[in-house]
């Protein structure tokens, strides 16, 4: 007993990336028990003693700094979470580039990149693969999925980053100038991680349970539950639309997305606040607002169409079925998660096309909720932006209205001001993204769409587009790798690591 405290309490004192590193190596694992399971001995192999390699790995690290006192500060733990993202998916590639023929490295790595920033970037075709490497695939964006809900209470929120920066100067914040000192560093992640990690793994079973019991085979419903609650939007073998479960799968998998929108529906599961005060959050009510807003839009302009209203004359369940697929699809959209329902109906025409890909760009850049595994700009700092203009908007009416000079005002400006510093950053990074990748190898539209889906997270969009399936693949290593920088910039956010860079020219 004693002995397994003592490894407990050395795993609880490694630097955060070691942490990452040794429950990847344990997801191997699993993966490897399944491969088992349904009689793939190669990729039992492959995955097992990569995973075991890993754990050796690990074992001689801990060993290595055994009489040493590794405590990390706010700014090591930022550094330990950039690295994870770019250094981890080298190990997680592995099994991938052995497992597939004539594979390139780098595509492996890419792939692995895509996954675990929860951008689900389709770099190979669904046919190329093998169900545990589908399996892998969800389960590494499953993975960095919860990450990022840990790091959002442990890491940004401490230091006002990913969203937490526009309650800085407000005092009722519960975040508002805490520092933590370095034992309380090392408490927080555990007790954080100790709440968080049962409520994940209760919401993925949950879902997994959920859209079985309604149709959808057990393997595919469990890549469904670990994509939707990631919102990384990996579908497996099968597409979406083919999915068994069909409306009322839609309709859980839809109230399950509700998570993605607001990080207070994570904290009322805590207990923390009441689950009646969800209804009044900004996040929720603003997002609901675009949602039905985009909805109406699309219904109204399919039920114009000629082609939409011989259809619908039959009956008025068609009618349903259409405003029902477009509620689904731009619900997922927002969420960055990029499911599209299988009552989507998208027209052939490109007029349509286009109007349609721009909607829904535009969708993925809002995002969704902070603190939450949805990426994008956020809906706090949109809505908050919304209330601004709507503020100068009625001085330009009004001219000679006087407004009170109180302690909500001010903490409203410099909201809007940290929100507006980050709309301008995140859209010079979709510009230089944009044209550094038309300049290279593809086309002005081709690169913006890439643009958007790593920045945004939201990989699945490029499908509906109907880009070449061997675009991504046969990019340069360059642009591959402007790829690789653009989903981590977009995961863990521009402010985040601007500030690292600040931080490192202070101290030079």
């Amino acid at each position: 007993m004693s002995t397994h405290l003592k490894l407990s309490r050395t795993l609880k004192g490694l630097p955060l990336l070691f942490q990452i590193f040794g429950i990847a190596c344990f997801l191997m694992v699993i993966i490897a028990a399944y491969a088992l399971v349904i009689d793939m001995f190669r990729e039992a192999r492959i995955f097992f003693y990569i995973g075991l390699t890993g754990i050796l790995i690990l074992s001689l690290i801990i060993l290595g700094t055994s009489n040493r006192n590794l405590k990390e500060t706010g700014v090591s733990q930022l550094f330990s979470l950039i690295l994870s993202f770019f250094f981890l998916p080298l190990f997680l590639a592995f099994p991938t580039w052995i497992i597939l023929p004539n594979l390139n490295w780098m595509d492996a790595y890419l792939d692995m990149v895509g996954a675990f920033t929860t951008t689900g970037l389709p770099v190979f075709e669904k046919e190329v693969l093998s169900q545990p490497i589908h399996l892998w695939r969800a389960l590494v964006a499953w993975f960095g999925g919860g990450l990022i809900w840990i790091a959002a209470f442990v890491i940004l929120m401490p230091v006002n980053f990913g969203g937490f920066e526009v309650f800085h100067n407000n005092k009722n914040s519960p975040n508002s100038n805490r520092k933590l000192t370095l034992d309380e560093r090392s408490t927080t992640l555990v007790k954080v991680s100790q709440k968080v990690i049962p409520v994940y793994l209760g919401l993925t079973f949950t879902l997994w349970g959920c859209l079985t019991g309604l149709g959808t085979d057990g393997y595919t419903s469990f890549i469904r539950a670990l994509s939707v609650i990631s919102t990384s939007g990996i579908s497996g073998p099968k597409k979406f639309e083919l999915d068994g479960a069909g409306f009322f799968g839609e309709l859980v998998i839809v109230i399950f997305l509700f998570i993605a929108l607001s990080s207070n529906i994570l904290k009322s599961l805590f207990k923390q606040i009441r689950l009646k005060n969800i209804l009044y959050d900004k996040e929720i009510r603003f997002g609901l607002s675009i949602i039905i807003a985009v909805t109406l839009l699309f219904s109204f302009k399919q039920l114009t169409q000629s082609f939409y209203q011989t259809e619908i004359n039959e009956s008025l369940g068609s009618v349903i079925e259409l405003i029902w697929g477009n509620f689904f699809t731009i619900f997922s959209f927002l969420t960055t998660n990029g499911y599209v329902s299988g009552f989507w109906r998208l027209s052939s025409s490109s007029t349509d096309l286009s109007y349609t890909i721009i909607i829904l760009m535009g969708l993925c850049l809002f995002g969704g909720g902070v603190a939450t595994t949805a990426g994008g700009i956020k809906l706090l700092r949109i809505s908050i932006l919304f209330k601004a203009f709507s503020n100068e908007t009625g001085k330009l009416l009004h001219p000679s209205s006087i407004v009170s000079k109180n302690n909500l005002m001010k903490n409203l400006e410099i909201s809007v001001f940290m929100a507006w510093i980050f709309f301008m950053l995140f859209m010079v990074s979709i510009a230089t993204l944009t044209i550094f990748l038309a300049v290279f190898e593809m086309s002005f539209e081709d690169a913006l769409l890439l643009s958007v889906a790593c920045l945004t997270t939201a990989g699945p969009i490029i499908e509906i587009m109907g880009l070449d399936k061997f675009l991504i693949s046969e990019l340069s290593v360059v642009s591959k790798m402007a790829l690789i920088f653009g989903m981590v910039l977009g995961r863990l956010e521009i402010l985040v690591v601007l500030s690292l860079i600040t931080f490192g020219f202070k101290k030079a």
